[in-house]
């Protein structure tokens, strides 16, 4: 299980880790605020559009080897992120960065459900996001930290450093859990995507699960902007309101694995759907108003975060369960429109000139269409 947490963690550690040093990144860079954004909508599409590649591919040639080469890919970035002088350079290393942390993040799911089958993968992912959720929690302060006291460069040598080690790891000690191979045809691929586009139950939970669950990307994107310069906040705190929100997110992973055996997968989507477009709802009220605070603010992403944390294991075992001999497949679905979506967020939230304002649209837009996705997604 330490080894599936590094893989599935790379590629997230490396988008919120890098989240505080967004406007150093800026300055140094010679660029607006709006232009480094999208150092982090390029890395969130880029972990969607790997997504979709990873599954089958590992579904045809096993997960051991896929794995090995989606390290091998995120270290090239890393590198490349760290030796950029323009922004153009950056954007294309961030893009790289994602491509080789797509792999990681949806193979350990499907490792392990290969592992535990259908009845222990809802408990196995569970605990999977829950201890994955410890590194990005952290990964914002001590990115924070590298940026103000050494240079947000060193931030990808970090990343590049743990890459290294996790893929030393996955040589030594991953097995092959893929037990049933599907030849690689590009037709067979198409046509396994159409089988999963068919499933009703999938879509609507993989799209509802999806922005119930990664649309606070959009938050991550803007906090910098809001804390520091609508609010405030100096720039070495802004990793603990970021980090410290995904604590939220830890707990509500638990409590979707507490649920197994006494609450409805429905039932559960029903009350973590309600809770989100509360938190949200407040959110753009006090942007509104003019009420925001940093504690407020904290406060509300982090019952924001808690429902994230509840629906997004919940509807990946869901969306795997829908559809069992095309996990791979399912999982790097899912995947992407998780990523997909917080891409979208990342933009969405830099349009107007009142970044709090833009980011509770966002959310609450968001959270509305993921309710009534998951309702629709019924069995």
């Amino acid at each position: 299980m330490g080894l599936l947490v590094a893989l599935a963690s790379t590629g997230t550690l490396a988008m919120h880790m890098f989240v505080p040093a967004l406007p150093y990144a800026a300055e140094d860079l010679g660029v607006g605020s709006a232009a480094v954004q999208l150092s982090l909508t390029l890395y969130v599409l880029g972990l969607a559009l790997g997504q979709i590649g990873y599954g089958p591919v590992s579904d045809a040639l096993g997960r051991r080897p896929v794995v090995i080469a989606a390290l091998g890919i995120f270290v090239l970035g890393s590198l490349l992120c760290a030796l950029a002088p323009t922004l153009p350079w950056l954007l294309a290393g961030r893009l790289t960065q994602a491509l080789g942390g797509a792999g990681g993040l949806a193979l350990a799911r499907a490792i392990a459900r290969d592992a535990a089958g259908p009845e222990g993968s809802q408990r196995d992912i569970s605990l999977l996001n829950t201890v994955m959720l410890i590194g990005p929690a952290i990964s914002p302060v001590l990115g924070a930290g590298v940026a103000a006291y050494a240079d947000w460069r060193g931030i990808f040598l970090v990343l590049g450093l743990l890459a290294l080690g996790t893929l030393a790891a996955t040589l030594w000690s991953l097995p092959e859990t893929a037990r049933h191979r599907k030849p690689l045809r590009f037709g067979q691929m198409g046509r396994d995507f159409a089988t999963l586009g068919r499933n009703r139950r999938f879509v609507c939970i993989a799209l509802g699960g999806a922005m119930g669950s990664t649309t606070t990307y959009g938050y991550f994107a803007a906090a910098p902007f809001i804390l520091q310069e609508q609010l405030g906040v100096p720039g070495g705190e802004v990793g603990f309101y970021v980090g410290g929100i995904l604590l939220g997110a830890l707990a509500g992973t638990w409590v979707s694995r507490l649920r197994v055996g006494h609450v409805s997968r429905d039932g559960f989507f029903l009350l973590a759907g309600l809770f989100a477009i509360a938190m949200a709802g407040a959110f753009l009220a006090a942007a509104w108003a003019g009420l925001m605070t940093p504690a407020l603010i904290f406060l509300l992403t982090l019952g924001l975060m808690f429902a994230a944390g509840c629906i997004s294991p919940t509807g990946l075992s869901a969306s795997l369960d829908a559809v069992p001999e095309l996990a791979g497949s399912a999982a790097g679905l899912f995947g992407a429109a998780q990523m997909a979506c917080g891409a979208l967020s990342t933009f969405l939230v830099g349009i107007g000139a009142q970044h709090d304002l833009s980011c509770g649209i966002v959310l609450t837009g968001a959270t509305i269409l993921s309710f009534l996705l998951l309702r629709l997604g019924r069995a």
